[in-house]
């Protein structure tokens, strides 16, 4: 099965251009014992780093030209996106239908009240249980920008019409981020001058800055230097889409290079290996699986998978899509995903000191009006993540997936308590020139394996409430609700499901 750029082909954009200053360097890591070490790239231009029109606050009418026409295209697109969803949703029966009482977004269940009297003047997308909409403007949501330095040594100064899958996962990772920094309830005050507040304040800044638009050493994640490791090890040219595959594979490189505090781990035929996740010491990580989930569109029987993949506590989100776009996933009310949607332009943000940051001059970087798309629209390439922030978190995300697996639902991930054929075939080289120079050998993988195996028969682990399955659609194990002991079945776990058998062919073209 293969797939190409096409699936996600977003239109085109001319890019702008102008500058944007650069502020000092920003400690990014939540651990103050573990920092990250970044590596200022260095340019293939000299003016790379700057912008040819000089400085974005002095740069006479060229700036606010700039912010009027992302305005209007917004504006255009914002009406665009209405429109089309309300006539698809005219012609499929659901302006008027009652919403479902199970809302989840990233593992966190809210119930919507019965209505009894349907108000139909409220319109189907605004019908929200209390609390959800706040939650969900809390989401870091990365869109296209403009007016940043070109990205060397291309000439871009904006990724509009390009740059929509990074951006996805690019969101997916700031709430991995958030997660690790500030565990699911991430709420704070901006106002507030409690210590807590600054200390949080100061932290979600430092996420935010990771995905600034430049080559500073607190950007780790911009969108220059994930088109610079694109262009490295994926072969695409800067302005080239991403596929999902690509896009994860950039996101781990990046982490890898700037020695970050949280481990990225990625799958493509859906295969966990335990032992390359917790070879020496566990670190807080970051699971990405890349998947493939039918041909034009999702096969439905893939639908209660995507959906109770999001009630899980370790759920990071997914980055996908529908055809023609590239969309951020975090929660679902019914057979509709709540989205993020990054084909919206803003301008780049100026660095600044940490304190000295407002929540209105990152208030591109939230949505408060969530989004709907029904599974069936859903194009099938997409990026699951899971965050595991202990390694009970990790024995905790195997024991829901396979209880689900258990259950008779099609799941898309397996677990092996093993080293993947690739690590283990360097294990072994390893462990040969290592003991002809010392007496202590490395632990093995039979080892580790048995170790992790050890771990998880004796975590108690629950499960979230089961859903309504009339108006959710998941179906959830019997032991849904209440506490359970897990027991292993083995360090082999064979995958289940369609679309994995043409995995390789799909991956090498994205």
């Amino acid at each position: 099965m293969v797939t190409t750029a096409n699936s996600f082909q977003d239109r085109a954009a001319t890019p702008g251009s102008s500058a944007r200053q650069d502020g000092g360097e920003n400690p990014t890591s939540c651990n103050n014992n573990h920092p990250m070490v970044i590596q200022k790239e260095e340019p293939v231009e000299d003016n790379a780093s700057k912008g040819p029109v000089g400085d974005t606050q002095s740069a006479g009418n060229g700036p606010d030209l700039a912010g009027l026409t992302n305005h209007v295209v917004n504006t255009l697109r914002e009406w665009y996106v209405l429109a089309s969803d309300s006539i698809a949703n005219i012609l499929e029966g659901r302006l008027m239908q009652q919403p479902s009482k199970d809302v989840w977004l990233l593992g966190k269940h809210y119930e919507v009240a019965a209505i009894e009297q349907h108000d139909s003047s409220q319109g189907w997308m605004e019908n929200h249980p209390p609390g959800f909409v706040e939650d969900f403007s809390r989401l870091i949501w990365c869109t296209y920008r403009s007016h940043y330095p070109p990205i060397a040594p291309s000439a871009f100064t904006t990724d509009a019409g390009w740059g929509c899958m990074l951006r996805a996962g690019q969101t997916l990772l700031a709430q991995a981020l958030q997660l690790h920094c500030f565990g699911r309830e991430w709420g704070f005050s901006w106002e507030s001058i409690q210590d807590e507040d600054r200390h949080r304040r100061r932290q979600y800044v430092g996420i935010v800055k990771q995905f600034f638009d430049d080559y500073s050493g607190t950007s780790v994640f911009s969108i220059h230097r994930m088109s610079s490791i694109g262009r490295k090890f994926e072969g695409k040219d800067i302005g080239q889409w991403f596929g999902p595959h690509g896009t994860a594979t950039i996101i781990r490189k990046l982490a890898q290079e700037a020695n970050h505090d949280l481990n990225i781990y990625t799958t493509t035929d859906g295969v966990v290996y335990l032992a390359d996740i917790c070879a020496d010491e566990f670190r807080p990580t970051l699971i990405l699986v890349t998947s493939m989930l039918g041909i034009d569109r999702v096969n439905p029987v893939y639908y209660p998978f995507i959906q109770a993949s999001l009630t899980l506590p370790q759920s990071a989100g997914i980055a996908g899509g529908k055809p023609s776009s590239a969309l951020y996933f975090a929660g679902f009310q019914g057979d509709e995903l709540f989205y993020l949607d990054p084909h919206y332009t803003r301008q780049a943000v100026i660095h600044r000191n940490d304190d000295a940051y407002t929540a209105t001059d990152l208030t591109t970087y939230s949505c408060n009006t969530p989004r709907r798309i029904p599974l069936n629209r859903l194009d099938p390439c997409m990026v699951f993540g899971y965050y595991c922030g202990t390694l009970e978190a990790l024995v905790d995300l195997r024991s829901r997936i396979n209880l689900l697996a258990d259950d008779g639902m099609k799941t898309l991930m397996a677990f092996d308590n093993g080293h993947s054929p690739e690590t283990a075939a360097a294990h072994v080289g390893d462990c040969a020139r290592t003991s002809m120079h010392s007496e202590t050998p490395n632990k093995s993988v039979a080892s580790i394996s048995k170790d992790t195996q050890s771990h998880a028969d004796t975590v108690p682990l629950k499960l979230p409430p089961q859903s309504d399955s009339e108006s959710s659609g998941v179906e959830v194990s019997e032991g849904s609700g209440r506490s359970i002991e897990h027991r292993s079945k083995g360090s082999e776990i064979i995958l289940e499901g369609e679309g994995n058998s043409s995995e390789e062919d799909w991956v090498t073209d994205m």
